[in-house]
């Protein structure tokens, strides 16, 4: 799993840096995002290095949920795809792919959820797969406050170089990460706050996220 501790360290590291500097006006402040003309590129790729890591923290963590309900041989698969995309070197595919998990497992999260299968099968799930879930909860979570000003962050940069032409090129990116971010962001508030009230009813705990929450291994 050495991808996987990989991953976190950068993660809390980016996370603590987000953190860290919005005193100074928030993520938006941090990246430059309200200020006038000039190259954005500094600006776009202090949003694509944040929003690689979000990206990985969601995904990763919404497949561990589902994975805590499902069978060895689900959970194997599941784990097999998030392998493959730690594989991948396109930075470009390696996004989209990241994106379609995300996609994917929340819509198996929200069926499991809608249908009452995550209600029944919560109160029985072994020490370790309510250890999971409790990991995989905090770090989304942690993701999801990140996300909420990273989507704004995002917006501004693109807004910016609107009436730039030869900068609209270099904004590509930041346009395609932001349906994920945003989905995310709305997921935190409506179909996560049913799973976290799900399982806190089930005595699982689920600690409150602060601005220096950092994120946790989960394993399965």
């Amino acid at each position: 799993m050495k991808s996987l501790r990989k991953f976190l360290i950068i993660s809390a590291a980016l996370i603590s840096a987000t953190a860290s500097h919005a005193q100074f006006g928030g993520l938006g402040g941090m990246l430059g995002g309200g200020g006038g003309g000039g190259d954005v590129s500094g600006e776009v790729a202090a949003f694509i290095a944040k929003s690689q890591v979000l990206s990985g923290l969601a995904s990763r963590s919404v497949t561990a949920i589902n994975a805590a309900f499902s069978s060895e041989e689900e959970s194997a698969k599941k784990r097999a795809a998030l392998e493959a995309i730690d594989k991948i070197t396109n930075t470009a595919e390696k996004e989209a792919k990241k994106a379609a998990l995300y996609e994917s497992e929340s819509a198996e999260t929200k069926r499991k959820l809608e249908s009452g299968e995550m209600e029944k099968a919560i109160g029985s799930l072994s020490e370790d797969k309510k250890k999971q879930v409790t990991a995989a909860l905090l770090n989304f979570s942690i993701g999801a406050l990140q996300a909420v000003d990273l989507v704004k962050t995002g917006q501004s940069l693109v807004q910016k170089v609107s009436t730039n032409p030869m900068d609209i090129p270099k904004v590509v990116p930041v346009k395609d990460a932001l349906p994920l971010l945003s989905k995310v962001g709305s997921d935190a508030g409506g179909l996560f706050a049913g799973v976290i009230k799900l399982a806190r009813g089930a005595k699982i705990s689920v600690p409150e996220v602060k601005s220096d929450s950092k994120p946790v291994d989960v394993t399965f």
